[in-house]
């Protein structure tokens, strides 16, 4: 039997619950997204899709390491930060919200 979208959505927010207490669901779904190479809304529309076991196998890798608290931001290698998104890697600091509100009050200063 293969595993579907739904399924493994289901089975990674179940081990991320921990971490991410509301989040696990988001998070569990930016981590299928980016091991499917597509956005979440393709995953909201087709629930029911069989994920290939090799991608299956990469997603589930990924929720172990954010589970153990790598943050997804590594994981995926992105962030947005305002209307940008950002390449992201362990040596780079992760944008926050509140530093695009910072930036916003330094923009209105100017």
């Amino acid at each position: 039997m293969s595993t579907t979208v739904g399924d493994l959505l289901a089975e990674s927010a179940a081990g991320l619950a921990d971490r991410a207490g509301d989040g696990a669901r988001a998070e569990a779904e930016i981590l299928l997204a980016h091991c499917l190479g597509c956005d979440r809304t393709a995953l909201w529309a087709r629930p029911e899709t069989a994920v290939p076991s090799a991608v299956a196998a990469a997603c589930r890798a990924l929720a172990l390491r954010r589970a153990a608290g790598e943050p997804v931001a590594y994981l995926v290698g992105r962030r947005g930060f305002w209307a940008l998104e950002l390449e992201v890697t362990p040596g780079v600091l992760i944008p926050r919200p509140e530093t695009e509100l910072l930036v916003e009050q330094a923009l209105e200063a100017f």
